[in-house]
């Protein structure tokens, strides 16, 4: 055998090792990126949802639910999409969500119907008791997002507009 085809074959088994090395390294790479892309909207429509769900608050008026089921809508779908494991805490949150629509519906039939019993019913208090619940999933969630996605270049923080 000639030197030169001695080499050659050399070459062309380091390559036939290299390129299933480089696809998967690639793959990984990629897979990565998807994962903090998503995160990173996950993030973000956390802290829309605790944004509008503060701004429930803040008017005397229920505003609806739309804003808080879009933003929700945008964290399952990041779920699904790159954190089957974060399913859980998901489904955690989607269960506040369900108390607090409850919660803010009926409140709205009350000043509606009875605006001397909505007064009486301590309303803020109850709401404050769902904040801290509600801001205990949010803030869970975040964190699990954070620690599986790896470095995020935008991090919004679904930062909690009341007290603790």
């Amino acid at each position: 055998m000639s030197s030169t085809l001695y080499h050659a074959l050399w070459i062309a088994i380091a390559l036939a090792c290299i390129a299933p090395a480089s696809a998967w390294i690639a793959r990984q790479l990629r897979v990565r990126e998807s994962r903090r892309v998503h995160a990173e909207r996950a993030l973000e429509a956390l802290a829309r949802y605790s944004e509008w769900l503060g701004g429930q608050r803040r008017t005397a008026a229920f505003q609806g639910e739309r804003g808080g089921r879009a933003a929700l809508a945008e964290v399952r779908a990041a779920q699904a999409a790159c954190f089957p494991e974060l399913a859980a805490p998901v489904v955690q949150l989607l269960d506040v969500h369900a108390l607090l629509l409850d919660f803010l519906w009926r409140q709205e039939l009350l000043r509606r119907t009875d605006p001397e019993g909505w007064l009486d019913s301590d309303h803020d208090r109850a709401f404050l008791d769902l904040w801290r619940v509600h801001r205990a999933a949010v803030h869970g969630l975040a964190a699990q997002l954070r620690a599986r996605a790896g470095a995020l270049r935008v991090d919004a923080e679904p930062e909690s507009v009341f007290p603790a």
